[in-house]
């Protein structure tokens, strides 16, 4: 469920299960850059409750524990505090539910279909295998049932039990991170291409022409973005010339068929464009699979 503002301001003092991926770097919503930043005070958290996603996951949560309760003959009870690791005051949990006469944990987590791919096979998302994991290690329970619902599909069920090895290299990753960078403030160097938001947030005006000396680090960087830009547009000219010579097989008619490919050189009218409002055309092209005629 989202947090309340005060809720907000308390995790600042911790690190929790929603924490664990981005931490390790292989979450898609969240870096380490913007924990850093949250948890440092540096940034407010992102107010996500109003969305439409997280509105229908927590209208979804109680109907998920019913379903749940009902196919697996067990009860839910709710724990509505933060709970904390016996040795790291600053790792704790925000739990879903507990399960009675269990030393388990409950979670739901609602997702759009697309992610249904994920779950195939027993497999368990990584980002949803690391909550529950960092759940494990806070509580110190034997196993954690994951509740997922995709759309309008029949919820997914899975045990996630403990791996005291998993466990241990996750809470050594959290300890790191939150001496290392956390506490003496100190950014880490894990920037990714997804942090520019954060880092406009965290720097939205330049000073005027105050300057800093870089070290040899910015060289190096700056001799591999200049690279990877003459690569760019090497790559780009030659997939410019490439759909030239398709558009010259095509001529005036809008589509070009192969038996592997179907190109598209379409008419497009001037409001489609964003940016040169006059008309022309566009051109696209997909693979034609198998089961078409």
């Amino acid at each position: 469920m989202p947090f309340t503002k005060e809720e907000l301001e308390e995790r600042k003092n911790y690190l929790g299960g929603t924490d664990c991926a981005p931490i390790l770097g292989i979450s898609r919503w969240k870096t380490p850059i913007e924990v850093w930043a949250e948890k440092t005070g540096l940034i407010e958290p992102e107010d996500i409750s109003s969305k439409p996603q997280v509105r229908f996951g927590v209208k979804m949560e109680p109907v998920l524990a019913e379903m749940w309760e009902e196919d697996e003959g067990k009860k839910l009870a709710r724990k509505n505090e933060t709970i904390k690791h016996p040795k790291y005051s600053f790792i704790g949990a925000n739990i879903d539910r507990r399960v009675v006469g269990e030393k388990a944990g409950w979670e739901a987590k609602y997702f759009s279909p697309y992610r249904a791919k994920e779950f195939e096979n027993g497999e368990i998302p990584a980002d949803c295998l690391l909550q529950c994991c960092h759940y494990l290690a806070v509580t110190g329970w034997d196993r954690w049932y994951l509740m997922a619902g995709l759309g309008n599909g029949e919820p997914i069920k899975l045990a996630i039990e403990r791996d005291d090895k998993l466990i241990e290299d996750i809470i050594k990753k959290e300890v790191y991170f939150w001496n290392t960078f956390i506490v003496p403030k100190a950014m880490p160097k894990m920037v990714t291409s997804k942090d520019d938001e954060i880092l406009q947030k965290l720097y939205p005006e330049a000073l005027a022409k105050k300057e800093i000396k870089l070290t040899d680090e910015a060289n190096q960087l700056l001799e591999s973005l200049t690279a990877l830009n003459q690569d760019k547009n090497a790559v780009e000219g030659q997939i410019d010339t490439i759909k030239n010579k398709l558009k010259a097989m095509i001529k005036d008619n809008e589509i070009g068929l192969t038996d592997q490919w179907r190109i598209r050189w379409s008419n497009v009218k001037g409001s489609e464009y964003k940016v040169v409002k006059k008309a022309g055309r566009k051109f696209t092209y997909d693979r034609i699979t198998q089961t078409e005629d």
